[in-house]
């Protein structure tokens, strides 16, 4: 199995979506040459670019603009396959988050979320895609408005409330936010994130099974195993980078890994990329992360990158972004 992929529930739930609104079935599924019959073998995965042009398409033919809002609406908790059940088997609302924190890569490889609790909420961030499944404002719906409806799921409850924060203008149908998330959503936000009360994280969902969820887990280990194992180079030289955030050399990165340089040069190129243009991104990634703390200067996130004189980093940043940091940090 291509972990790569996604469940054919996918494309059977948006094609139950588009055909309420409108579009017609049999030529949504043509148009990326699924079958019919395909819809109804549970062990059947449409790639990526399946789903990206299934997802266009179906926007085209029924001309509805948040069909991505109740796309993830309708992503029941199965359709995501045993993380979905090991969700549903989860004993607290705080064990189901703990949870998609450790294995949210099984349902979208590249997306970044992190967790950040204090005595009165929980706050879970969706950081921006380097490579957007449709687009940054499609992606968020179709996340935010899946995390809420899973969680009603999970309580069975319709009066979940919570706060959304997204980072980018209302769109001509802010209404149908509202209606399916609530009124508490704020745009233009420095970042995207959902704002759980604390009350609701000791709420038990109606599915809890300690057993299964132990059964669930050790799938989702071998799952993600999996995934790792058969990560390119790049992925993995971009996430040894993160996590150590210590920039090390092509010679250290390439020893991380046990080879030469010109070996680790040489696997690099055959992925089209080069370690100066990973080292590049993350920096840009977490130059962008760091200016968007108000308490962090332009001279400390120079220091944070590995930067010894903020002019480099400045001349750099301008490189990857067309304006300066200052200039990011005014425009926040």
């Amino acid at each position: 199995m291509d972990l790569l992929e996604f469940p054919i529930s996918y494309a059977a739930i948006l094609a139950d979506v588009a055909e309420e609104y409108g579009a017609n079935r049999n030529q949504l599924l043509h148009s990326v040459k699924i079958k019919a019959s395909d819809l109804a073998d549970a062990n059947q995965r449409i790639t990526t670019e399946q789903l990206q042009s299934l997802i266009v398409e179906a926007k085209q033919l029924t001309n509805e603009s948040a069909l991505c809002l109740y796309f993830g609406e309708h992503l029941t908790l199965t359709a995501h396959g045993v993380l979905g059940y090991a969700l549903m088997s989860c004993h607290t609302i705080q064990q189901a988050i703990d949870l998609l924190m450790k294995y949210h890569r099984l349902l979208f490889k590249d997306i970044t979320l992190s967790a950040h609790q204090d005595s009165q909420h929980i706050e879970v961030e969706y950081q921006r895609r380097p490579q957007a499944l449709l687009g940054h404002n499609d992606d968020c719906e179709l996340f935010f408005s899946g995390v809420i409806s899973s969680i009603k799921h999970l309580l069975h409850r319709d009066d979940f409330e919570c706060e959304i924060y997204l980072d980018y203008p209302a769109p001509p149908h802010v209404d149908q936010y509202r209606a399916l998330m609530g009124n508490a959503i704020y745009f233009d936000s420095d970042t995207c994130k959902i704002s759980i009360d604390k009350q609701w994280l000791d709420e038990k969902p109606v599915y809890a099974n300690p057993v299964m969820l132990q059964m669930y887990e050790r799938q989702c280990d071998q799952l993600l195993a999996q995934m790792e194992a058969s990560t390119g180079l790049e992925e993995k030289v971009r996430s040894y980078l993160i996590a150590s955030q210590q920039f090390a050399s092509l010679q250290q990165t390439a020893e991380h890994f046990h080879m030469s340089t010109r070996t680790f040069r040489r696997r690099l190129e055959e992925e089209h990329t080069s370690f100066q243009d990973i080292l590049d991104s993350v920096r840009q990634q977490l130059a962008e992360t760091y200016l968007r703390d108000p308490s962090l200067s332009v001279q400390h996130t120079a220091e944070l990158l590995g930067f010894h004189d903020v002019s480099n980093f400045r001349r750099a940043f301008i490189r990857w972004t067309g304006i300066s940091p200052a200039e990011f940090k005014k425009h926040l």
